[in-house]
């Protein structure tokens, strides 16, 4: 599985990686295992979503936030690892949603980054461990924010 030509045939372009905005990588590897740091649906520095899920914010526009999200957490794999070529599949995808104390559909919002990720890696290599939950508040008032483990070829 080549995932750079995945993204190609599906017409995909990743967008920059953005620099960590503290004393933090934005993503880490270690042997074969890279860890992505928490990714917000962002278009350079303008939030795409924003707000509470169960209030502000519908479940479509969350996925498309989370598939947003997830392609910034692929610009920044590409950047640690140096070559989307070298990745195997991801691991495991947390999702993190913004929402109102009686929101109860986490699963749902996540579903837009994990379809994307089966898109792009096939039913073998596309299914993936997941966590999806509901915070007060996070970062830039974003919708979400969700982080990836990710394998390489060795």
């Amino acid at each position: 599985m080549n995932l750079e030509q995945r993204l190609i045939d599906l017409s995909i372009t990743l967008p920059a990686a953005a620099a960590p905005g503290a004393n933090y990588a934005a993503g880490v590897m270690h042997r074969d295992v890279v860890w992505i740091s928490g990714q917000l649906p962002r278009d350079g520095d303008r939030v795409l979503v924003s707000g509470k899920l169960g209030k502000e914010v519908s479940i479509a526009e969350a996925q498309g936030a989370a598939r947003a999200a997830l392609l910034r957490a692929l610009a920044a794999l590409r950047d640690t690892a140096g070559d989307l070529r070298r990745v195997r599949q991801i691991v495991k995808l947390t999702m993190y949603v913004n929402c109102s104390e009686d929101f109860s559909e986490h699963s749902a919002v996540a579903d837009g980054a994990s379809d994307l990720i089966y898109e792009l890696f096939g039913p073998e290599l596309g299914r993936h461990a997941r966590t999806s939950v509901g915070v007060a508040q996070l970062p830039r008032n974003a919708c979400l924010e969700l982080d990836i483990v990710a394998t390489l070829e060795e």
